[in-house]
């Protein structure tokens, strides 16, 4: 589970700090392409999301500070 912490913990954080998965997404998306794999990874990142929300019981994004202004700047 340590390494699926990781990778959420990557595509949770822009150089500004945290922001929503999708704003992430489209970041990479725009700097480097998007290849046939993409979108499974983009599924696996939402579905290790999930299974961290269920642990804590509610949303990720109400325990990381500056998700609403990162993502919404």
């Amino acid at each position: 589970m340590e390494l699926n912490l990781v990778q959420l913990c990557d595509s949770l954080a822009l150089p500004t700090g945290f922001c929503l998965l999708e704003k992430r997404f489209v970041d990479v998306a725009l700097r480097y392409g998007t290849h046939p794999a993409t979108v499974l990874r983009w599924k696996k990142i939402l579905e290790i999301k999930e299974y961290f929300e269920n642990k804590t019981g509610g949303s990720i994004y109400e325990l990381l500070p500056g998700v609403i202004e990162n993502s919404f700047r």
